[in-house]
C-alpha cells in the first residue's frame, strides 16, 4: 500500500499520527501534495507562475555585468490576473507548516549527537572519537582541520567531484546548497549568494588568487572549470581581515590538483541536447621536479523544450556553447626547505546569448577569454618560520555582440590583473602562531564602456591563533583558540580602511566531541568600475564619489563530532552543527532612476540578512563493509530584508540540501536533492518564483583492468522528475537531463 493510498483510510492516518515521527512526516510531507501524505514524487514537480507572467528583464546588462538600462527599455506589466495578496495568505500557511517540520527535523540531528556522547561517557568504552581529516586552508591561511578553525566552512572534495559529470563550477555547487547559486540558464552566467550576500559580496579564489575583476565585482562561475580542481572550500561569513575587499558573505576557494607520480587519465562525457565534453590529464614526477597537464573542451546545443509566457511550448534557441581549457603545474622541490611551484591556465568560451523569455535575441553571442600564471616560492630558513613570496597576472576579455534591435550593441572589456604578496609565519611551532602578510595589486581595464582605468591597492594583514590546552575540569573544556586579526587596505581610487575580526573556537570533552564557534568582524565590498565610472548616456552614469559597501558580520554555532559511538554500532561516524548568523549591511551600492530619469548608483540602503545553518554528515557500516552508506543534510534559514522589512530579491528563506550513497569506491549509487523555497524577484515582493524540489540520480562503477589500469562509468539523471523551475525570472532552465561519463586511468610505479 502506498503513502496516497494511505492517506485515503483515517484510521490508518490516526494511527500514524500517534508516532512521533510520524507526527513530523505529516507536517513534513502535506505542503508538497493534495493528501496529507503524499509524497514530493507523487505530484511529478512544481508549475513556475512566471512562465505564464507578463514580465520583461534585461538580458544584457545581467549577463555582461553591465549597469541596468545599458541600451535596452526596462518594462514591467501587470500583475497576474490572480490573486497576488491571497496567494501570499496561503504562502505563508504554506511556510509555516514546512518550516515547523524542518525545525523539529535540525532539532532531532542537533540532540542526537548529546545522547550519544552522554552515553559514551557514561560507560567510558573507551570509543575513539576523533577531528576529521578534512583540511581547509582558506580560513586561515593555513592547513586546518575543519574542528580547529572558528569560521563556518564546508568542503566539497575530490570524491564528490569525480563523482559528477559536471564540467564547470558553477554546475557542481549547484547541487550540493551549500550557497545560493543563480543559474541564468544555457549561454548566461552563474552567480553565487552566501548568507543573503550579492553575487559582487563573494569573493573567489584559485589558489588564493582573487579571480574577481574590478569591472564588474563578480564572477560567472560557468567561466571556472573543474577539471583541474582537487578541492573546493567555502567559507561563510566576513573575510575582509584576511582577503580585503568583496569577501563580505564569504569565500570560494578552488585548490587546484597537484602531481603525484606517473599517472594518465582520458574521460569522455555524452548529454542530452547534443552535448559532449572531453578531456585528458597527465602527471609524472622526475626527482626533485614534478608536473601536470590537463586539457578540456565541451560543447552542446542546449536546445531543451520550454513553455512561454502563454503556455505554448517552445524550443530554447541560441543556447550553444563551446568551451576550452588548459592546465598546468610544475612544481621544483629546491631543497628540503624550499619549494618552487609554477602554474598556468587558459579559458576560451564562445556561446549564444539567448536572453529572456520576450526579450529572445537570437544573434547576440558572447566570447570569454582568460589567461593566467602564478608563481610561489615558500621558504622555511629555520624551524618554525617559513614565509611565501607570491606573484601572478591574469587577463581576462569579454567581448558581447548583439546586433538586433533599436540599439545595437559591440562592447568589448579587457581586465588586465598583476599583483605580487609576502606572508610570513611565525612562531609554527608553539601554541600561539602568526601570520604577517602584505601585498600589492593593479588592475587595468580597457572598456568600450567605461574607458580606460586604472586601480591599484596595497595591504597589509596580521592574525595571530592564541590556543590554551586545559587538563581535567568541571566544564570538561579541553581547549579554547583566540583568532584576532585586522587587514588595512589602501585604493587609489576610494578610501577603503581596516577590517578587524575576533574569532573563538572552544573544544569540549578528552576527545573534542563538541566545538562551539564565535566570530564577530567588519568587512566591505569595492565599487566596481561600471559603478564608478560608466559614461553618460541617455539612460545611465556612473558614481565617481561612492562608498565601499559596509557590513558587520557576527556568528556562533556549536558542532558534534563522534566516531563509532557505542550506542549505534553501525554508525561508523555522524558530525552535525546549528550555526546563527547575523549580517547587517549600510552603505548598499543601489541603481536609481534621477529627477531626469537616468539611472546612477548611490550608497542609499541598508539591509539586514539574519538566520541559521545547519549541516549533517553519518556514515553508517553495513554487511562488515565500513561507511557503505554515507548521508550528508544541510538546511539554511535566511530572513534577508531591507530597510522596509522586504524580502530582498532572489533570496528563499528556506533551502534544503541532501545526499544519500550507497556503495564502495568501485560500485557506488547516490541520489541527492535540493530545495529551494519562493523567491521574490520584484523589490515590493509583489512576484516572485514558486518553491521547487529537485532530484538527481547516478550510478558508478570502476574496476581495475590488467595491471595499473582502472576504467570507470558514471550515469547521471538530472532533473529526475522533470521538475518546471527556474533560478532566475524568465531565464528557463532544462528538463529531465541524462549523462554517461566514462574514464580511463593509467598509474605508474
Amino acid at each position: 500500500m502506498s503513502f496516497k493510498e494511505i492517506a485515503m483510510y483515517p484510521s490508518i492516518k490516526l494511527s500514524f499520527m500517534k508516532l512521533w515521527w510520524g507526527k513530523l512526516i505529516f507536517f513534513a510531507l502535506e505542503p508538497f501534495g493534495k493528501s496529507p501524505l503524499t509524497p514530493l514524487f507523487l505530484r511529478g514537480g512544481t508549475t513556475c507562475p512566471l512562465s505564464r507572467a507578463w514580465c520583461r528583464a534585461k538580458a544584457v546588462a545581467i549577463q555582461s555585468g553591465y549597469p541596468p538600462l545599458r541600451k535596452s527599455h526596462l518594462t514591467c506589466s501587470p500583475l497576474r490576473k490572480r490573486g497576488v495578496r491571497g496567494d501570499l495568505n496561503k504562502s505563508r500557511i504554506w511556510r509555516k507548516r514546512h518550516a515547523f517540520a524542518l525545525v523539529l527535523l535540525m532539532l532531532a540531528l542537533a540532540i542526537l549527537p548529546l545522547a550519544i556522547m552522554a552515553e559514551d561517557s557514561s560507560q567510558n568504552t573507551g570509543s575513539e572519537v576523533v577531528e576529521l581529516d578534512e583540511i581547509v586552508v582558506s580560513a586561515t591561511r593555513t592547513p586546518a582541520t575543519l574542528d580547529n578553525i572558528s569560521a563556518s566552512s564546508s568542503i566539497v572534495s575530490e570524491k564528490q567531484i569525480q563523482s559528477s559529470t559536471a564540467t564547470d563550477l558553477g554546475h557542481l555547487l549547484e547541487k550540493t546548497n551549500l550557497l545560493d547559486i543563480l543559474n541564468y540558464g544555457p549561454g548566461g552566467i552563474t552567480t553565487a549568494s552566501i548568507r543573503g550576500s550579492s553575487r559582487e559580496q563573494v569573493l573567489v579564489l584559485v589558489d588564493g588568487e582573487r579571480i574577481n575583476d574590478s569591472l564588474s565585482g563578480s564572477v560567472d562561475l560557468n567561466t571556472i572549470p573543474i577539471v583541474y580542481a582537487k578541492r573546493i572550500e567555502i567559507v561563510r561569513g566576513g573575510q575582509s581581515a584576511m582577503y580585503g575587499a568583496d569577501a563580505v558573505g564569504g569565500i570560494i576557494n578552488i585548490i587546484t590538483k597537484q602531481p603525484t607520480g606517473t599517472k594518465a587519465r582520458a574521460w569522455s562525457t555524452l548529454g542530452a541536447y547534443d552535448s559532449l565534453s572531453w578531456g585528458v590529464e597527465a602527471s609524472k614526477r622526475a626527482k626533485t621536479v614534478s608536473g601536470i597537464l590537463s586539457f578540456s573542451r565541451t560543447t552542446s546545443k542546449s536546445d531543451f523544450p520550454f513553455e512561454d509566457k502563454f503556455g505554448k511550448e517552445l524550443i530554447r534557441e541560441n543556447a550553444d556553447f563551446k568551451k576550452r581549457s588548459v592546465f598546468g603545474k610544475l612544481i621544483w622541490d629546491i631543497s628540503g626547505s624550499a619549494i618552487l611551484r609554477l602554474s598556468g591556465d587558459h579559458y576560451y568560451a564562445d556561446k549564444g546569448a539567448p536572453g529572456p523569455i520576450g526579450q529572445f535575441t537570437s544573434e547576440a553571442n558572447q566570447k570569454d577569454r582568460s589567461i593566467g600564471f602564478k608563481a610561489d616560492l615558500e621558504h622555511s630558513p629555520i624551524e618554525g618560520i617559513f614565509y611565501r613570496l607570491s606573484g601572478y597576472k591574469r587577463d581576462t576579455t569579454l567581448q558581447y555582440i548583439s546586433p538586433q534591435g533599436p540599439y545595437p550593441i559591440d562592447d568589448t572589456h579587457k581586465a588586465d590583473a598583476m599583483g605580487t604578496e609576502l606572508q610570513l609565519h611565525l612562531l609554527q611551532d608553539t601554541s600561539i602562531p602568526l601570520i604577517w602578510g602584505v601585498s600589492f595589486r593593479n588592475d587595468d581595464i580597457a572598456s568600450t564602456a567605461v574607458g580606460d582605468q586604472r586601480r591599484e591597492t596595497y595591504s597589509a594583514y596580521i592574525q595571530q591563533e592564541l590556543g590554551r590546552d586545559f587538563d581535567d575540569n568541571a566544564l570538561n573544556l579541553s581547549r579554547i583558540i583566540i583568532f584576532p586579526a585586522v587587514r588595512w587596505d589602501h585604493y587609489s581610487d576610494f578610501d577603503a580602511g581596516a577590517s578587524p575580526k575576533l574569532g573563538f573556537l572552544a573544544s569540549f570533552g578528552q576527545f573534542r566531541v563538541v566545538t562551539v564557534k564565535a566570530n564577530v568582524g567588519r568587512s566591505y565590498r569595492a565599487p566596481s568600475m561600471n559603478d564608478l565610472y560608466w559614461p553618460r548616456d541617455p539612460f545611465a552614469f556612473g558614481n565617481p564619489d561612492l562608498k565601499p559597501e559596509r557590513a558587520t558580520n557576527i556568528d556562533a554555532g556549536v558542532i558534534f563530532h563522534v566516531l563509532e559511538p557505542s550506542m549505534f554500532p553501525h554508525l561508523s561516524m555522524i558530525r552535525c552543527g546549528v550555526t546563527y548568523f547575523r549580517n547587517s549591511f549600510r552603505d548598499r551600492i543601489q541603481w536609481t532612476p534621477g529627477a531626469d530619469g537616468k539611472w546612477s548608483p548611490q550608497n542609499l540602503s541598508e539591509a539586514l540578512s539574519m538566520g541559521w545553518e545547519t549541516e549533517m554528515q553519518a556514515g553508517i557500516s553495513l554487511l562488515d563493509v565500513p561507511d557503505l552508506v554515507n548521508v550528508t543534510a544541510n538546511y539554511t534559514f535566511l530572513k534577508a530584508e531591507d530597510m522596509l522589512g522586504r524580502q530582498l530579491i532572489y533570496r528563499p528563506k528556506h533551502a534544503l540540501g541532501y545526499a544519500l550513497r550507497v556503495g564502495i569506491d568501485g560500485l557506488w549509487s547516490q541520489i541527492q536533492g535540493v530545495y529551494r523555497g519562493r523567491r521574490y524577484f520584484t523589490v515590493q515582493n509583489t512576484k516572485w518564483l514558486d518553491p521547487f524540489m529537485n532530484y538527481d540520480l547516478q550510478f558508478g562503477v570502476e574496476r581495475r583492468s590488467w595491471n595499473n589500469t582502472k576504467v570507470g562509468l558514471i550515469f547521471e539523471i538530472k532533473n529526475l522528475f522533470d521538475t518546471e523551475y527556474q533560478h532566475v525570472a524568465d531565464y528557463p532552465l532544462p528538463g529531465r537531463e541524462w549523462s554517461v561519463r566514462t574514464s580511463i586511468g593509467m598509474e605508474g610505479k
